[in-house]
């Protein structure tokens, strides 16, 4: 297995040419990068750019992976950087970042069905809970679109992995890849995502394991509130998600998988007293919710001890005041534990 950083999430502080955010990964002492888009390399997917790109980081022994952007109708237009590089056609858009990313020898692309909307309260940041169309039918919409693309994957040998990201359940993810066909679609396991979907990290990579093609690795803790359990974003190694475990259990299968680190601050709600929100997840099991009480229950007395600090406290810095002991933090417990393993060098 190999550990790289995501590119858009802590790591880097400025814009930097993508020679030099190559060589700065290289020193910190990554195996590769990700960047969301290949429009991140080269914002007009010129040959000449992408390729430059490829050889330093191949001089460098890095790999680069990229993400393929949104995959959901419903929210494509909140990438209008991807419209333009279609000519406005946003499937001819996709079509040619899969063909600049297989260009350059990344055929493990992630896809996401929503985006953060962090300027809005409430239920109203997540896609799944709009009331102008139903989550069902943006479930539906991405299948069709994902259906439409199959042809230019199979073409370049590519594949779109869905990110398990804050709007949509392993569950869900599943459904689509029987659908759509797991030769074109597959899953990017987001470790601490899964959470604020009332999913335990551990039962996920067991019931995704076969489809995991991409990670992204980070940690969270989880204590009690007034609706519920609140989730708070942790370096690994700080909070309860199974490292070990886990790649115990995706290794058997993708021995050769690619972890991003991804890292950020900030908080999400499982509002599990909430019937609104409860109802809205017809995949939640009695298992899971009673696993992420239990490990609310053990978070909570950590921070009772002092063994953890106060949730409101930690999260008042910026989180450019905690970066680099984060990534050092995430980076020597991840390698630790691969090390260990004998899944890294």
């Amino acid at each position: 297995m190999k550990l790289g950083i995501d590119m858009h999430h802590g790591f880097l502080q400025e814009e930097l040419p993508v020679e030099e955010a190559l060589q700065k990964a290289k020193r910190e002492g990554f195996d590769g990068v990700y960047y969301k888009l290949p429009l991140s390399v080269s914002p007009t997917l010129d040959r000449a750019e992408l390729q430059a790109a490829a050889d330093c980081a191949r001089e460098l022994g890095l790999y680069i992976d990229f993400g393929i952007g949104r995959v959901n109708p419903f929210n494509t237009n909140e990438t209008p950087e991807a419209w333009t590089i279609g000519g406005g056609d946003y499937k001819r858009a996709v079509e040619k970042m899969l063909e600049a990313a297989a260009f350059m020898g990344a055929k493990e692309l992630i896809g996401v069905t929503a985006g953060w909307k962090g300027e809005h309260k409430g239920y109203h940041v997540y896609d799944r809970f709009r009331t102008d169309v139903t989550w069902t039918e943006q479930l539906q919409a991405t299948a069709r679109f994902l259906k439409s693309l199959a042809p230019a994957l199979r073409d370049t040998g590519t594949r779109i992995n869905l990110e398990t990201h804050e709007e949509i359940t392993s569950f869900e993810i599943l459904r689509l890849i029987e659908e759509v066909g797991e030769d074109v679609l597959g899953v990017a396991f987001d470790t601490a995502n899964v959470v604020s979907r009332a999913e335990d990290p551990v039962s996920v990579a067991r019931r995704t394991a076969p489809y995991v093609h991409q990670m992204h690795a980070k940690d969270c803790i989880l204590y009690f509130s007034d609706t519920g359990l609140v989730r708070q974003v942790k370096p690994a190694g700080e909070g309860f998600v199974d490292f070990r475990e886990i790649f115990s259990i995706i290794s058997a299968h993708q021995p050769d998988l690619h972890i991003q680190i991804e890292d950020h601050k900030g908080l999400m709600h499982l509002d599990l007293y909430v019937a609104e929100w409860r109802n809205s997840h017809p995949d939640l099991t009695v298992e899971e919710t009673a696993e992420l009480v239990r490990h609310a229950w053990r978070c909570q007395q950590r921070i009772q001890s002092g063994n953890l600090p106060d949730p409101a406290i930690y999260e008042v810095p910026v989180y450019a005041e905690q970066r680099d002991q984060r990534l050092q933090q995430a980076t020597s417990h991840l390698s630790g534990i691969l090390r260990e393993m004998g899944l890294r060098p």
